[in-house]
């Protein structure tokens, strides 16, 4: 496990982008291998699928997005988000994204500028190719806004920084997913 400084910021991008439009960064952040993770982290994180799906698969039930901070440059669009499950709002994953819109036909450019349905949702249902490509996992002690988004009163949490990418090798998003506090056993179910 290496803890972050200085010289790894932009390893924590898109997170690290936030800080000046309204940020919900975390108070130190530790890079694991894949095998350093506990479960169910390791398999919820260590894997080259979306998260969308598979939050939903492990939660059983459709996953709804919150937008806490948005902003678009060009066709970069920058956003915080909270993944929470259907039919509790409690929330399943924080992630910061940036979204490269020139990616998208105009419908979907639209529905993924709208801010209605997550991301991977999306890309499954337009039938957008792209492979997940993890880079980085992740052992983070959250902020107070990080603590308040996904509800949680300490950590450590668990994440990892990933990337989607078209086959023609277009990056799609760069992404930092943090998972809140889980059960080794599964989903308390509410």
């Amino acid at each position: 496990m290496s803890t972050a400084d200085p010289t790894t910021r932009d390893l924590l991008y898109p997170l690290s982008a936030f800080k000046a439009i309204g940020g919900r960064g975390v108070a130190s952040a530790a890079f694991l291998e894949p095998s350093e993770l506990p479960e169910p982290y390791r398999s919820l994180l260590a894997h080259d699928r979306d998260m969308t799906g598979t939050l939903e698969a492990y939660f059983g039930q459709p996953m709804d997005l919150r937008v806490h901070v948005k902003k678009v440059e060009g066709d970069d669009l920058f956003r915080e988000v909270t993944l929470v499950s259907a039919s509790d709002g409690r929330p399943a994953e924080f992630g910061a994204i940036r979204i490269d819109l020139s990616c998208f036909d105009p419908g979907t450019r639209r529905l993924v500028a709208d801010g209605r349905a997550p991301l991977g949702r999306i890309l499954r249902e337009r039938q957008v190719a792209y492979v997940s490509n993890p880079s980085a996992y992740l052992e983070v002690t959250p902020g107070p806004a990080l603590s308040e988004a996904l509800r949680v009163s300490g950590g450590p949490l668990y994440g990892r920084k990933n990337e989607l990418i078209t086959p023609g090798g277009q990056t799609i998003a760069q992404i930092i997913e943090i998972l809140p506090l889980l059960p080794a056993d599964g989903p308390a179910q509410s």
